[in-house]
């Protein structure tokens, strides 16, 4: 049994590899048809590959405004990439099985219970049917009330108010960050209904699936514990971190930015524009202020909520919420001397301990390495980029790609073929790399080595 566990965890990291991979030269293909872009000709093979791989990753940078540029096969292409890639290919593909009516096998079963992190191999087949009726319903509202605003406020002819509904509504859910306006979402900054709804379903596809199935299964009006079901310990967790890290940056952003991109506002609308600016570095991408007027603090700040990402098992990218809290659990348990790792009164095992911080150090061995390949490579990108701002800009391009955000000082664009090459595999692996080490690494402790080897003291800090 455990020898079928093992090699179906290989199979599961290998097949999230070529899957993503498959969808992401299908999708170049497909771009690059005369029929796919407005201009005459085909695409750029780079950049529709570019454009692929970051609708497949659900990260959103571009290299060309997706709403002139791509026809409406073209669109909708990307549309059905970042539908795939938000919900992995693995569960839409397991999904459709189930409507066929198939019986997963029970290898099939342990690699989707490894993929979506649910303990018992009885749930996997609810957890995929709660998955995508979720997605489903909740991006047809997003889309519906997105449509009617559009149609209501804006006076958009029906169909284009529809088009532009269905499209952010699964960009949004799917935290993707692609828009079909050329300042993304700025020209809807003071719209509170708008930025609402759009924020609201960031966070819905953020929060993690399995968490959503907790919640759905916890019925908490019961007075009656044992009918009333518990709520995991992922799920207070990823509510938790991901509440603490919206409050921090929207206090933040709201005091820094006042006098700065905020100035000459409303006060509701700084609140409105601070609000969103929270929600969107946690791998959403959208903005609605200029991102490259940033104050440089703000922008730091907004790296390190793009690194630590959304929360596990979610549309969402980054090393994840849940990783985030086990690794600062574990430093203060160092500085207070505890001997466990104590989180909401519970124990956290030492092999998930040692695989959040692998987790945490491979991403930023995977961030610099990019960043030093993009400052090899880029060494003729656009002179406004020239100076102290250069470094920065490439930082946070890489950042941002690894934590499959979006959000960019405006660089991209201006990137050169092996610059974008770079980005590409940064989204690439920033996208199936956590999931996939998770994988790797596994769950259960390693059983104790034959030989045990003498110990000695290091010097450390």
């Amino acid at each position: 049994m455990n020898a079928v566990i093992k090699k179906s965890r290989m199979n599961a990291s290998r097949l999230i590899i070529l899957s993503f991979l498959g969808t992401i030269l299908a999708g170049t293909i497909l771009l690059t048809m005369p029929f796919a872009s407005r201009s005459p000709g085909c695409m750029n093979v780079v950049d529709a590959l570019f454009t692929s791989a970051s609708a497949t990753c659900v990260t959103g940078l571009i290299v060309v405004d997706t709403g002139s540029f791509f026809t409406p096969f073209g669109q909708g292409v990307i549309l059905v990439l970042i539908q795939l890639g938000g919900l992995g290919i693995m569960t839409m593909s397991t999904f459709f099985l189930i409507m066929l009516g198939r019986r997963l096998t029970l290898k099939e079963r342990i690699m989707m219970q490894d993929t979506l992190g649910e303990k018992k191999i009885q749930g996997v087949k609810g957890l995929i049917l709660m998955i995508v009726g979720m997605t489903v319903f909740l991006e047809a509202l997003g889309a519906a009330l997105l449509s009617l605003r559009f149609f209501r406020v804006y006076h958009y002819p029906v169909e284009k108010a529809i088009v532009h509904g269905i499209f952010h509504s699964v960009s949004a859910f799917c935290n993707a960050g692609f828009s079909l306006y050329h300042d993304n979402l700025m020209r809807f900054g003071d719209d509170w209904a708008i930025t609402g709804i759009m924020g609201g379903l960031v966070l819905l596809g953020g929060i993690g699936f399995v968490v959503w199935y907790n919640l759905t299964h916890y019925y908490f009006w019961r007075r009656d514990r044992t009918r009333r079901g518990r709520l995991r310990l992922q799920t207070k967790i990823a509510l938790a971190m991901s509440g603490i890290l919206l409050v921090v940056m929207f206090l933040f952003t709201l005091a820094v930015e006042w006098n700065n991109t905020l100035e000459g506002m409303t006060v509701g609308g700084k609140i409105c524009h601070s609000a969103f600016q929270a929600i969107t570095p946690r791998t959403a991408g959208f903005n609605t202020i200029s991102t490259g007027r940033l104050n440089p603090a703000t922008l730091w700040v907004t790296i390190v909520m793009m690194f630590i990402g959304a929360s596990p098992g979610s549309t969402g990218g980054g090393i994840k919420t849940c990783t985030f809290a086990i690794i600062l659990a574990s430093v203060y348990r160092m500085v207070t001397g505890k001997r466990q790792v104590i989180l909401r009164q519970k124990s956290i095992a030492e092999h998930t301990t040692t695989k959040a911080i692998s987790i945490a150090v491979i991403s930023i061995a995977v961030i610099f390495i990019a960043c030093t390949l993009l400052l090899l490579v880029e060494t003729t990108a656009s002179t406004q980029y020239k100076g102290d701002s250069y470094m920065g800009a490439l930082f946070f391009e890489a950042v941002s790609a690894f934590g499959t955000v979006g959000l960019s000082i405006g660089i991209t664009p201006h990137l050169s073929y092996l610059g974008k090459i770079v980005i590409i595999l940064t989204m690439y692996v920033g996208r199936i790399g956590p999931l996939t080490l998770a994988l790797l690494i596994g769950r259960k402790v390693q059983p104790p080595a034959v030989i045990k080897y003498p110990e000695e003291s290091v010097m450390v800090g």
